[in-house]
């Protein structure tokens, strides 16, 4: 089940935890359920550009954020 501000808890955690980062590239569904986030979610953190995904966040992203998975 989705949990509200998943999808701004994963960004956090992925920016300071590389193992995590490392398993989100290899295979970003794995993750759905254990974070919380819901389809939308997924597929906006997967494959959407930095501007939809703030937008999706609205007032959960600081305006200067940035979104960059390498």
């Amino acid at each position: 089940m989705p949990k509200p501000n998943a999808l701004a808890d994963l960004m956090v955690k992925l920016s300071v935890d590389p193992m995590l980062r490392q398993r989100f590239q290899e295979d970003p569904s794995a993750l759905k359920d254990e974070v919380g986030l819901s389809d939308e979610e997924l597929v906006l953190l997967a494959g959407g550009t930095p501007e939809q995904i703030r937008n999706y966040l609205g007032g959960d992203a600081p305006a200067g954020c940035y979104v960059l998975f390498v």
